[in-house]
């Protein structure tokens, strides 16, 4: 798939959290559950902190920057300071050297370029979850959920497989994003994952289609396909497990 440019992502950005801090208001103590563990109140907190991690990151530069979480603010501060730590970390992003160095967590270059599509999904993951949580319906258009299957596909297994994760489904399958015709190849080993753009009918193992935003909320653990078993146990394979989940 064609990449998303920066300017791209970071007014998605933008639009998302915004949307967030006011779905959050006064809803701070509301369970959400696709995270069972937390309220509404520690999804903001966690992005609030997301957001000042990157800003160390393209901060510091070379190398990962020693950080700690900021404790949990009270209910009245909480949203004010996820937001001003989201407008910070966006406006660094906005004027730093795309080239220049910056830490991440995965095997891609460690540039600032790595940061504007990993905050964008991180907000559109968990911006879901809020919605989702209160009972509002949120739609993913369908650039920005592409944009996020390819980043599992492409960074998360490839971080994974680097950090020892194994594979028991072994093989090729195709990933095909029914409304963008983006379309995937991933040939898996036990400890190895390779992915690229497939051809259509290009000869796999496996195939799974779905619209971007299906695809976007199966891989990043949320709202499951209903596939069948050998179907679902190769996406469950595919699935994320990272910094988003």
């Amino acid at each position: 798939m064609k990449p998303l440019d920066t300017a791209r992502h970071m007014d998605a950005t933008r639009e998302v959290g915004a949307r967030a801090w006011r779905r959050a208001e006064n809803r701070l103590g509301d369970p959400v559950p696709a995270c069972p563990e937390w309220r509404v109140r520690d999804v903001v907190h966690h992005l609030g902190n997301v957001a000042s991690f990157v800003s160390a990151c393209v901060e510091q530069g070379a190398g990962e920057p020693a950080f700690t979480d900021a404790g949990l603010p009270p209910d009245d501060r909480v949203i004010a300071w996820a937001a001003g730590e989201w407008d910070l970390a966006l406006d660094r992003l906005a004027t730093a050297d795309p080239r220049a160095a910056a830490w991440n967590w995965s095997t891609q270059p460690h540039t600032v370029s790595f940061w504007p599509r990993c905050l964008t999904h991180e907000a559109f993951i968990h911006g879901w979850d809020l919605a989702n949580a209160l009972g509002e319906p949120m739609a993913l258009p369908p650039d920005i959920a592409a944009d996020g299957v390819d980043e599992v596909l492409a960074v998360h297994l490839a971080a994974g497989a680097h950090n020892g994760r194994r594979f028991d489904r072994t093989g090729r399958i195709t990933v095909h994003s029914t409304d963008t015709d983006d379309r995937w190849l991933i040939e898996l080993t036990p400890t190895t994952v390779h992915t690229r753009p497939a051809a259509p009918n290009e000869p796999c193992d496996a195939q799974l289609a779905a619209t971007a935003a299906e695809l976007y909320l199966d891989l990043w653990g949320r709202a499951r396909l209903h596939l069948p078993p050998d179907q679902r146990r190769w996406a469950d394979q595919l699935a994320a497990g990272g910094p988003a989940d």
